[in-house]
């Protein structure tokens, strides 16, 4: 056991750090976040000499997680009410309104070719539609904007509402396979897979549409927000892929 350790720990000096409990992060985001938080992650990484963990899923579903009481440092969310429920919670120490983006239309190779051109196109028959899971902020802002357009309950009456996947990305990837004809994604998450895009809703439809940060109460509370100051200052990597600065 010994030998072990010794080796961890000379592998970790010719490295030039160690990862001790004060230079680990471990951060929950949402799962539209991942290109670019995985990149600064990395730099931020090889910069300071700190081990950061990412986590990427649902942004209610992490939330859940952290108020369960699962080890999380700094969270971002895609949608603030979530950074507000945990502050409501007495389970943050610092907020930050990070990011804002805007719900758009998507289709796929044979969405094109049945002549998907707008969102009143999407209830005709034989025309298939993936919508989040309302768990990931997405689902919501989609089905609010679709309830306000009177669309919802055609495509679920008409059986055109064919898959809810857990993810914007999960989505974002079945337009991209070609698996059904039309989806519903974060302008972000179209740029980043190169989904061509049919129509843009206004935040009059679905609310406004931002992404928080949460530094945790009771984890590593000043790597957090080292953390969460660095991705502000690198916010061009982030305005890559349609977002704007809160």
């Amino acid at each position: 056991m010994a030998i072990g350790i010794l080796a961890v720990v000379v592998i970790a000096a010719a490295a030039g750090y160690y990862y001790t409990s004060s230079n680990q992060l471990t951060v929950f985001a949402a799962a539209s976040l991942k290109k670019p938080l995985t990149k600064l992650a990395k730099q931020y990484e090889k910069e300071k000499g700190v081990k950061v963990a990412l986590n990427f899923g649902p942004s209610g579903g992490l939330t859940a997680q952290i108020l369960q009481g699962q080890k999380c440092d700094l969270f971002f969310s895609a949608d603030w009410k979530y950074v507000v429920k945990l502050q409501k919670a007495g389970k943050t120490a610092k907020t930050k309104k990070f990011l804002k983006d805007y719900l758009v239309l998507v289709v796929s190779k044979t969405g094109e070719k049945k002549g998907i051109k707008s969102v009143k196109d999407i209830t005709k028959p034989g025309v298939t539609v993936a919508v989040a899971d309302p768990k990931a902020p997405v689902g919501e802002y989609t089905q609010r904007a679709l309830e306000k357009l009177g669309i919802w309950d055609k495509i679920v009456k008409n059986g055109n509402l064919k898959a809810r996947p857990g993810t914007v990305n999960q989505v974002a990837t079945m337009v991209k396979n070609d698996q059904i004809d039309a989806g519903f994604v974060y302008r972000s998450v179209a740029v980043g897979f190169g989904l061509p895009i049919v129509q843009m809703f206004p935040h009059s439809l679905t609310g406004p549409i931002i992404w928080g940060a949460a530094v945790i109460k009771g984890g590593n509370e000043q790597l957090a927000e080292d953390f969460l100051n660095y991705c502000l200052e690198h916010i061009d990597e982030f305005k890559k892929y349609g977002w704007s600065p809160a």
